[in-house]
C-alpha cells in the first residue's frame, strides 16, 4: 500500500520521501490520492501525524516536474494560509527541507516560496509583484489586503490551490468567515473554482466541516489515529508559613521539580497574566531567564526569540497561554504541564499534543489545579479529553458585518453589481443564508443611507447606484479597506517599549490608568520600571522583579458547550453515586488525580453535598438560597449547563423574578451556575425558574439583550469590522474613545431593528455566544420533569457558590457605569422644559461647512444622495476647494461648467432629474419629492428637515418660493417639524434642531474662552478671604453656621478652628445664645464628629432614628420621657434614670446622636469628660452646676434629605470655583451627614457609581461618603452632578470655563457671581492671612497641590499663612517650629500671627506659646511683632 502511494509522486519525490521518512502515515496514504485527483480535501488528525507533508508533498512534486521539463512559469501556483505569522515562518522554514532534498537537474529552475504577513518589509512586497512566487504563504488578513489592491490581485490571479492550516482555530470565529470569502473571491478573481485543502486537529462534525471547506463536496480524510495519551491531575498544598502567595509559590516549586527532570517544558496558563505569575515564582527557585514567557501581548521579536530559545535546547520552561497551542514548532518538547483548569477540551487536546509530537510517541499532561474546585474540574476535563470528546463545531452565519467589510474591498478595485456578488456569497459556507435584501441593506449602510436619514453627514464607505444597482469606490474606500481590515479587534492597547526603543509587547488600557512613573511590572518574566508615557507608548528600563506587580489584560474566554458540560455533569453524578457507596476517593483516582489530588476535590466535593444535599448533575438543578454577610438574599443556581447556556438563562431568571414581584437583582454568570443578588433587603421568590415560559425564550431574550455589556460590547466589534468606526488614525486610539463613539452610534442606531450592524449584533449574541436552542431544551426537560430542580435553604453558603460570591464583589466595585439611558433621557426632558441660553445670530448664521467639493459625477450623485436637493449656487466653493480640484487657483466658471456637464450626464445615466422650481435632486428621490408636491406631510417633512441642515435657516417665505407649495402646506410642514422636535423657530427662521443645538453650544464655548486661567495661589487668596470676620460677631457667627450646615466635622474643631477664626474674639457664649434661640440644633455621631441642622428641616412625618430600637436600660427610659414630655431642663429629668445620673444618660444619648440641647455646654463637658474625671469635688461639683444651665434638652428628629441641586447649590457657596477638585472635597466633608440620603437624591438621578467622594470620606473619618447618615447609600458622583450641571449651564445658571490652573477641566462658577469671582481671581488681595491647617478655608493638601518646597501636614496644631494665596509661611507643633517661605512679607505676617494668637482665633488652647526653630533673619521680626526672647527661644503669651 505505502509503494502504491508513493507511486503517485515522480520517483525523485518518492526516493526523497523514503530516505527521510521510510513511510507514510495513515493520514497521508488517504490524502495524497485526493489531492493529485483535484479534488477539496479535508485532512483532520492529531498534532504529528503529517497534516502538513500530506497537503504539499504533491504540489511540491507537480511543481518539480513542470521545472524539470522547463514549463514552470514565474507565476503564482500555490497559496497557503496560516492563521498565525509565526507559524508561517515556520511552515517556509519546513518546506526548505523537501524543495532542498528533492533532487534538482542541472539548470532546473527553482522552485520559490513566499512569504506574506504585516511584517513582510516593503521591498518584499514589490519583488513579489515583479517576480511571483510559485508557492504564497500568507495569512488571512494579508490575503485580504492583496484581493484589495490592484497589484495584489494581479499576482493571485493564477493561483490553482488554496491550503488552509488549522482549519479547526478558524472555523468559530468571524476571521473564519472572513478567510472563507476571501477564498470565494479568489475563486471568482482567478475565473475558476480553486482546489481547497483543509488541514485540521480533531474537529467535530466532519461533515459540517467539510461543507464549510469548500462548497464542491469534499473527500474527509480522517483515519482512526488515536493517539495515546497521559493527563495526570496533581494535588499541591500551599506553601506554609507567611508567605506572600502561598498557593502559587507551591505551584511555582511543583513546576521547577517537574522541569529539573527534563530538557524542555511548555506550562499552559488560563490568561497572560497568570503565565507571567508562574514564570515569577518559578524564576525565585531556578534563576532569572529560567522560565520565559510567550503570549499573545509579548512583541513579535520577544516571542520568536523564546520559540527559538525553546527549539534550541537553550530554555528550559516556556509559560504559555493559547499563544503555543497551535502548530509553531518548537522542537522536541518532553512535557507538558497545565496550571489551572482548560476552558475547552480541544484547548486540551491541542496543549497535550505539543509533547509526544510525532506519530507513535504517548503524549503527557501534568494538570496543577489552583483550587479544590479547581481540581474537580481538571479530572472531569482530563477523563472527556480522554475518551477524544472534542466540542462540536458551531460556524457563524450571516456575518453582515465580515461582508461590509469586504464589500468596501470590492470597490476599492473595480466596479461590480450585486448579482455579481450574490455569484461570490455562494461559494463561502458562512454566507450561502445571505439574501440580495441583506447585500442591499449591508450597500445602503456603507453608502450612508441610515446616516442621511437622520441628516448626519458621514462620508460614503462606497458609492452605490441603487437604480442600476452597481458599486463603485474610491480612494476613501481602498483607504478604509487597507488600514481597518481583518476581524481582530482594536482594544486600544499601549505599546511598551525600552529606552532604546525596542518593543517588550502590549499592555492594557486600564493596567496603564492605574500605573504611574516609576512603577514597575512584570513583562515576558522579566521586571520593568516605568520611565515615562506618553498617549500611545509606556517606555521601561529593566529592573530587578522583586516587589513588581503583575500586569492585567482583559480578554473574552470562549464558554463550553452544553453538549461537553452535560458530561461534565454526568460525571459529577456517578461521583454522587461513588460518594453514596463510600466509594468517592476511588472514583476520583479514576479520573486521574494523584493521592493529594483525592484528598483535595474529595473534601470539597463531600462539604459541598453536606451543605446542599447532593451535586449538581446532567440531570438536576439545584438552587441554594443563603443570606450574605451583609444580611442580603442571594440565590446560588447550580446548573451544569455552561456559559453559553447559564448566561441567557440567568437573564430570563431576571426578567422572571421582575416580573413576579417587581424585584430587580444583578448576576454573575460562569460554567456551572450562576448567582442572582437583588439590590436591596427583598429576597427572591422560588420557582423562577419553573415561570420561565420556553415558548417566550427567544423573543424576552431579544428584548433584553441590547440593555446587556454583551451586546454594547458585540456593537463595537462590529461596527469596527464593518468599517463604520471610520479610519484607524496614527497612533493608538483609546478604548474608552471607542466605547464613547460606539455607544453614540448604538443610541442613534438602536430604534431601527432592520440595521445590518443591530440584526448582526444581534445573532451574534443569540446565535453564537448564547445557545439559545439550548436554554429552549433544557427549559423543556424542566417541564418535562426530566430535569429535577431541587430549591434549598442554607444558613451558610455552599463551598461551589463562594467564588461567585467574589466575582459579585468584583463586579459592583469596578463595574463600568457609563451614564446611562435614563440619565440622558432625564437631562433631556429637563433641557425641554428649561428656559435655555439663545444663540447669538452670528452663530446661527454659520452656515454648514463643506469639507470638500465632489470630484467627478458619481461623487456629485452621492453629494446630492446625502444632501437633498441642489439650487442654483449651492455649491460654489471656496477658491481654496477650487484649487484642490485640480491643483490650479480656482476658476469659479470653469467649475461652474464641469458642474453643469456633470449633472447633464448623471440625468442621462438616470440617477439626477430637473424639478421646474430650479432644483435638481438624486432620481432615487423622485418618487418622495413627488409624494410631497401631492401633499403628504411625512415626505415633505423628510425634504425640508434634510433641507435647513445642509441649507441652514429658512423663513416660510423662502421654503414656499424652493419648492413652490402653497403658504398653508410649508407653515403646516414648517409647526409639525418644531412640534416633533426636528426644528426650532426663533425670530420667524425655522433651524434644524441639530444646528440650532450646535449654535448654541459653540456659543457657550466661546462664553469659556471669553476668561483667562489664573493661578491656584489666587484660588487660595479668594477662598481665604472669604473666611475673615468683618460683620458683628454674632451675626457672623449665623454666617458661618448657614455655610457650615449639614457638614460633619470633628467636634473639637467647631469652636478652636471654625468659629475662632471667622467670628471676632469667639467666646462659647455667643453660641449658646444663638442655639438658644431655636433655628439651629447639633447632632453628633458616636466617632465624635458633630454636624449643625436648621430646624425649619426637620422632618415631622419620618419615622425615628434608626438605633431607638436597641436602646434599653435608664436610656431608653429617658428617650421615651424626652419624646413624650419635649424639650425640658435638666432639673426635671434628675429623676427619670433608675441607675446613672440623668446627665450621664443624655450625655451617652447624645453621642449617639438621638438627643441634643439647645446650647453648646453638653458637647464641650463631654469632649471634657476625661478630665472632669480627675478634676477635684470643687470643679466636678461646678460642672454639674453648669449642665442644669445647659438649656432644654430634646430627642433628636430626622431632617429632610437635600436633593442633589440642594447639594449642589450648598457646594457652590462653600467652594465658588466648583470642578472635580472642589466637588470631592464637599462630598468628604458631608460624608455621614443627616441631609444626605441616597433615596431622596435617587428620586432625582439615576443610581450612579460613589466615585471619588467615597475614598476621601474613608479617609478622614473610615465612613465612606457614599454613606449617609446611618449608613444609607448617595449616589450623588462627580459624574452624575456634570448631567445637572450641563443643565444649569444651558439654562445660564452658571458658567463654565478653565478658570483655575491644576484643577480639573470641567469648572463652574454661578452666574450671578461671575463677575465679582473672575475680578477677584484676576486680582487677589495681597494681605497676609493665618489659619489653622485644619481649617476649611486651607485649600493647601486638599484642593491644590502643596509645592514641594513648601510641604507640611495639615493637621491640629499646625498654621499657615497665605500671602495673595501663596504660602508665605507656616507654624508646626503648636508654635513650635516657624518656616517662612516669602521673607519680604515676615514682618507683616508675624505682626498679623500675633493679633490672631491674642485674639484666639489660632491656637485658644495655647496661653504661652514658644518658638523653639525660626529662621536666624526672622528673629528681629519676632521681637518686633512682640515675641518676647527667652534664651534662644521666643516666647508670646495671649
Amino acid at each position: 500500500m505505502d509503494q502504491d502511494v508513493l507511486q503517485l509522486f515522480s520517483p525523485q519525490t518518492a526516493a526523497w520521501f523514503r530516505a527521510a521518512f521510510g513511510g507514510p502515515t495513515d493520514v497521508q496514504k488517504e490524502a495524497w490520492p485526493a489531492i493529485a485527483a483535484g479534488k477539496p480535501v479535508l485532512v483532520s488528525a492529531p498534532t504529528g501525524t503529517g497534516k502538513t507533508l500530506s497537503a504539499f508533498l504533491v504540489f511540491i512534486d507537480r511543481l518539480s516536474g513542470m521545472a524539470r521539463a522547463g514549463e514552470l512559469k514565474e507565476e503564482l501556483y500555490l497559496i497557503y494560509v496560516s492563521p498565525l505569522k509565526s507559524l508561517a515562518g515556520d511552515i517556509r522554514e519546513n518546506l526548505r527541507r523537501p524543495l532542498d532534498g528533492i533532487g534538482r537537474e542541472e539548470g532546473q529552475a527553482e522552485i520559490q516560496v513566499a512569504l506574506r504577513t504585516g511584517d513582510t518589509p516593503q521591498k518584499d512586497r514589490q519583488r513579489m509583484v515583479k517576480h511571483p512566487p510559485h508557492i504564497l504563504i500568507i495569512t488571512p488578513e494579508s490575503l485580504f489586503l492583496m484581493l484589495t489592491s490592484r497589484t495584489g490581485r494581479s499576482v493571485l490571479r493564477t493561483a490553482k490551490a488554496l491550503i488552509i492550516d488549522e482549519l479547526h482555530a478558524l472555523i468559530d470565529t468571524k476571521r473564519g468567515a472572513h478567510l472563507m470569502l476571501s477564498a470565494a473571491r479568489l475563486d471568482e478573481l482567478c475565473g475558476r473554482p480553486l482546489q481547497r485543502i483543509g488541514l485540521s486537529a480533531t474537529i467535530e462534525p466532519l461533515d459540517l466541516a467539510a461543507e464549510y471547506l469548500a462548497p464542491e463536496r469534499a473527500v474527509v480524510c480522517a483515519p482512526s489515529m488515536k493517539k495515546q495519551v497521559k493527563i495526570q491531575v496533581v494535588g499541591t498544598a500551599p506553601a506554609v508559613g507567611r508567605r506572600k502567595d502561598p498557593v502559587w509559590e507551591e505551584l511555582g516549586m511543583a513546576v521547577y521539580r517537574q522541569c529539573l527532570e527534563c530538557k524542555s517544558v511548555i506550562a499552559f496558563s488560563e490568561g497572560r497574566r497568570y503565565a507571567e505569575k508562574l514564570a515569577y515564582y518559578v524564576n525565585l527557585l531556578g534563576g532569572d531567564g529560567f522560565a520565559r514567557v510567550h503570549h499573545g501581548s509579548l512583541s513579535k521579536e520577544q516571542r520568536a526569540q523564546v520559540e527559538q530559545d525553546l527549539r534550541e535546547g537553550r530554555l528550559r520552561l516556556l509559560c504559555a497561554t493559547s499563544s503555543m497551542e497551535l502548530g509553531i514548532d518548537v522542537g522536541d518538547v518532553e512535557q507538558v504541564l497545565q496550571v489551572g483548569c482548560p476552558r475547552t477540551i480541544s484547548s486540551t487536546m491541542q496543549r497535550l499534543g505539543r509533547a509526544g509530537h510525532n506519530p507513535g510517541r504517548v503524549s503527557v499532561m501534568y494538570m496543577y489545579p489552583r483550587t479544590a474546585a479547581e481540581t474537580v474540574s481538571c479530572g472531569l476535563t482530563a477523563q472527556v479529553a480522554r475518551e477524544g470528546g472534542v466540542e462540536h463545531t458551531k460556524p457563524p452565519r450571516l456575518c453582515l458585518d465580515v461582508l461590509a467589510q469586504h464589500l468596501v474591498s470590492m470597490a476599492a478595485g473595480d466596479s461590480y453589481t450585486v448579482d455579481e456578488v450574490m455569484g461570490i456569497l455562494g461559494r463561502a459556507w458562512p454566507f450561502r443564508d445571505v439574501t440580495e435584501q441583506d447585500v442591499e441593506q449591508v450597500l445602503c449602510m456603507l453608502a450612508g443611507d441610515f446616516e442621511h436619514s437622520r441628516e448626519i453627514p458621514v462620508r460614503p464607505r462606497v458609492l452605490y447606484d441603487r437604480i442600476h444597482r452597481q458599486v463603485l469606490g474610491d480612494n476613501y474606500s481602498r483607504m478604509l479597506a487597507t488600514a481597518a481590515g481583518g476581524t481582530i479587534p482594536d482594544k486600544g492597547l499601549y505599546l511598551a517599549k525600552t529606552e532604546d526603543g525596542v518593543t517588550l509587547g502590549e499592555l492594557d488600557e486600564e493596567f496603564v490608568y492605574e500605573s504611574q512613573i516609576g512603577d514597575k511590572f512584570m513583562l515576558g518574566s522579566f521586571g520593568w520600571q516605568i520611565a515615562r508615557m506618553d498617549k500611545d507608548t509606556v517606555v521601561v528600563r529593566q529592573v530587578a522583579a522583586e516587589g513588581a506587580r503583575l500586569p492585567f489584560w482583559k480578554g473574552e474566554t470562549k464558554g463550553r458547550s452544553l453538549r461537553t458540560s452535560l458530561a461534565f455533569g454526568r460525571m459529577l453524578g456517578s461521583l454522587a453515586r461513588a460518594h453514596e457507596e463510600g466509594k468517592l476517593s476511588e472514583a476520583l483516582g479514576e479520573l486521574g488525580l494523584d493521592e493529594a489530588a483525592v484528598s483535595h476535590a474529595a473534601g470539597f466535593l463531600k462539604r459541598q453535598i453536606e451543605a446542599t444535599g447532593g451535586l449538581p448533575d446532567d440531570r438536576t438543578v439545584i438552587v441554594e438560597h443563603f443570606t450574605d454577610s451583609s444580611g442580603s438574599h442571594q440565590v446560588m443556581v447550580h446548573a451544569m449547563f455552561g456559559r453559553k447556556v447559564n448566561a441567557p438563562l440567568s437573564l430570563l431568571m431576571q426578567q422572571a423574578a421582575r416580573k413576579a414581584g417587581g424585584l430587580d437583582a444583578g448576576c454573575v454568570d460562569e460554567e456551572d451556575g450562576f448567582l442572582l443578588y437583588p439590590y436591596g433587603k427583598e429576597r427572591l421568590p422560588e420557582g423562577l425558574l419553573a415561570q420561565i415560559d420556553p415558548e417566550r425564550v427567544r423573543p424576552v431574550l431579544e428584548a433584553v439583550l441590547p440593555e446587556t455589556p454583551l451586546f454594547g460590547m458585540a456593537f463595537r466589534y462590529n461596527a469596527a469590522r464593518a468599517l463604520m468606526m471610520g479610519m484607524r488614525r496614527a497612533g493608538r486610539q483609546p478604548l474608552w474613545m471607542q466605547r464613547l463613539r460606539s455607544a453614540e452610534m448604538l443610541g442613534s442606531l438602536i430604534d431601527l431593528p432592520d440595521h445590518p450592524l443591530i440584526r448582526e449584533t444581534k445573532r451574534e449574541c443569540l446565535e453564537d455566544q448564547w445557545d439559545i436552542d439550548g436554554v429552549i431544551r433544557v427549559l423543556e426537560d424542566i417541564r418535562a420533569g426530566v430535569i429535577r430542580v431541587r430549591e434549598i435553604h442554607v444558613d451558610v453558603p455552599s463551598p461551589m457558590s463562594l467564588p461567585f460570591q467574589w466575582q459579585v464583589e468584583s463586579a459592583e466595585m469596578y463595574a463600568y457605569s457609563p451614564t446611562t439611558p435614563k440619565v440622558r433621557m432625564a437631562v433631556a426632558e429637563e433641557l425641554k422644559r428649561a428656559e435655555l441660553v439663545k444663540p447669538p445670530i452670528e452663530e446661527l448664521s454659520k452656515n454648514w461647512e463643506r469639507k470638500r467639493l465632489p470630484e467627478n459625477e458619481d461623487q456629485l450623485h452621492m453629494l446630492m444622495m446625502m444632501e437633498g436637493d441642489l439650487a442654483a449656487g449651492e455649491l460654489d466653493g471656496t477658491t481654496e476647494q477650487l484649487k484642490g480640484l485640480s491643483g490650479q487657483p480656482g476658476d469659479r466658471t470653469e467649475w461652474l461648467s464641469r458642474l453643469a456637464d456633470w449633472l447633464e450626464n448623471l440625468a442621462r445615466r438616470g440617477l439626477a432629474c430637473y424639478l421646474e422650481p430650479g432644483i435638481w435632486i438624486a432620481a432615487e428621490q423622485e418618487e418622495e419629492y413627488n409624494r410631497a408636491v401631492d401633499g403628504d406631510g411625512e415626505a415633505a417633512g423628510h425634504i425640508v428637515r434634510r433641507m435647513l441642515y445642509y441649507r441652514g435657516g429658512q423663513s416660510v417665505e423662502m421654503v414656499r418660493e424652493r419648492y413652490f407649495w402653497p403658504e398653508e402646506q410649508t407653515v403646516r410642514v414648517l409647526k409639525a417639524l418644531c412640534d416633533s422636535g426636528d426644528a426650532v423657530e426663533d425670530g420667524g427662521i425655522f433651524y434644524h434642531n441639530k444646528r440650532y443645538e450646535r449654535a448654541r453650544e459653540g456659543y457657550i464655548r466661546s462664553l469659556r474662552r471669553q476668561t483667562a486661567t489664573q493661578p491656584a495661589a489666587h484660588y487660595a487668596a479668594l477662598m481665604a478671604g472669604r473666611a475673615v470676620y468683618s460683620e458683628v460677631p454674632e451675626e457672623r457667627l449665623k454666617q458661618a453656621l448657614a455655610q457650615f450646615c449639614g457638614r460633619m466635622l470633628p467636634a473639637k474643631l467647631w469652636e478652636s478652628v471654625v468659629f475662632a477664626r471667622r467670628v471676632r474674639r469667639y467666646a462659647g457664649g455667643m453660641l449658646d445664645r444663638v442655639l438658644a434661640e431655636g433655628d439651629y440644633f447639633w447632632r453628633m455621631t458616636p466617632e465624635g464628629e458633630l454636624c449643625f441642622c436648621r430646624y425649619e428641616d426637620i422632618d415631622w412625618e419620618a419615622p425615628p432614628l434608626p438605633g431607638t430600637e436597641a436602646l434599653e436600660g435608664d436610656e431608653l427610659l429617658m428617650y421615651r420621657e424626652l419624646s413624650r414630655r419635649g424639650a425640658s431642663f435638666l432639673k426635671f429629668l434628675t429623676g427619670v434614670p433608675k441607675e446613672d445620673s440623668a446627665q450621664e444618660v443624655l450625655l451617652r444619648l447624645a453621642e449617639k446622636g438621638l438627643v441634643c440641647a439647645d446650647s453648646f455646654v453638653p458637647v464641650r463637658q463631654w469632649m471634657n469628660r476625661e478630665k472632669v474625671k480627675k478634676a477635684t469635688a470643687r470643679q466636678r461639683v461646678n460642672a454639674r452646676v453648669m449642665a442644669l444651665s445647659a438649656g432644654r434638652w430634646d430627642i433628636v428628629r430626622p431632617v429632610k434629605a437635600h436633593s442633589a441641586e440642594e447639594w449642589l447649590e450648598t457646594f457652590f457657596e462653600e467652594n465658588v470655583v466648583l470642578c472635580r477638585e472642589t466637588f470631592k472635597r464637599s462630598m468628604a466633608a458631608v460624608a455621614g451627614s443627616p441631609y444626605m440620603r441616597g433615596e431622596e437624591i435617587g428620586r432625582n438621578m439615576e443610581r450612579g457609581a460613589p466615585g471619588d467622594a467615597g475614598r476621601s470620606a474613608a479617609e478622614r473619618t473610615g465612613r465612606s461618603a457614599a454613606t449617609g447618615f446611618g449608613g444609607t447609600e448617595s449616589p450623588l458622583s462627580w459624574k452624575s452632578a456634570l448631567d445637572i450641571l450641563r443643565i444649569w449651564e444651558y439654562t445660564g445658571r452658571i458658567r463654565r470655563g478653565y478658570f483655575v490652573e491644576g484643577l480639573s477641566g470641567a469648572q463652574f462658577i454661578r452666574s450671578e457671581v461671575f463677575d465679582g469671582t473672575v475680578a477677584a481671581l484676576r486680582d487677589p488681595e495681597t494681605r497676609v492671612l493665618w489659619f489653622n491647617g485644619t481649617d476649611p478655608a486651607n485649600l493647601w493638601g486638599r484642593v491644590l497641590e502643596i509645592p514641594q518646597e513648601r510641604s507640611f501636614l495639615a493637621v491640629p496644631g499646625t498654621a499657615v499663612a497665605p500671602c495673595s494665596g501663596r504660602l508665605a509661611a507656616v507654624m508646626e507643633r503648636q508654635g513650635k517650629v516657624l518656616r517662612v517661605h516669602e521673607p519680604e512679607v515676615t514682618e507683616e505676617m508675624l505682626e498679623e500671627f500675633v493679633n490672631n494668637f491674642r485674639q484666639s482665633a489660632l491656637f485658644p488652647e495655647v496661653k504661652r506659646l514658644t518658638v523653639k526653630e525660626y529662621p536666624p533673619e526672622a528673629g528681629e521680626a519676632l521681637a518686633k511683632a512682640g515675641f518676647i526672647r527667652e534664651m534662644n527661644d521666643f516666647v508670646l503669651y495671649r
